[in-house]
């Protein structure tokens, strides 16, 4: 009996081991050969916002604490491989799914957690043979405010702006 209660709370802890993290995922890939890693931390964007009162989204940019963002474009198709791996076996708890595509291999995410009506991370991840990203934006958003980003994009691509 104890033999299979041990046995049982291994699996246990493996399992649970199992879920890559976001953070993990930064952490073991942003080290690598080609990577193009971008962090800004709370003071930086701070810093940013002085900037850009009166730009076009500045309301939005107001609303973003943090962001990580990085590209391995660039890297080996190995590299590119093990990541999309990770990026399959990713822990979504918490996390809601906004969006998913599948286009021809190329796969994106947009992920998203929520506390109290407020979007607090968004996230997208891109994985497959050609592209392999991953950002990290953290703040506190309104899905109106997500709206207003897609209409405003979706406008400068039909060239209303």
């Amino acid at each position: 009996m104890r033999k299979f209660l041990f046995t049982l709370l291994l699996l246990l802890v493996c399992h649970i081991g199992y879920g890559q993290s976001i953070d993990s995922l930064f952490d073991e890939f942003e080290c690598e050969q080609n990577v193009d890693y971008v962090k800004v931390s709370p003071f930086m964007m701070s810093l940013g916002k002085m900037f850009c009162k009166h730009e076009e989204g500045s309301e939005i940019i107001r609303k973003v604490k943090s962001m990580k963002i990085m590209d391995l474009g660039d890297c080996s198709a190995s590299v590119k491989k093990r990541f999309s791996s990770k990026v399959s076996k990713l822990n979504r708890k918490g996390y809601e799914e906004l969006m998913r595509i599948n286009d021809g291999g190329e796969k994106v995410h947009i992920l998203m957690k929520i506390r109290k009506d407020a979007i607090r991370e968004l996230l997208v991840v891109c994985s497959g043979n050609d592209s392999c990203t991953l950002i990290q934006i953290n703040g506190k958003f309104v899905k109106d405010d997500i709206d207003k980003l897609v209409s405003m994009e979706t406008g400068k691509k039909n060239g209303r702006h």
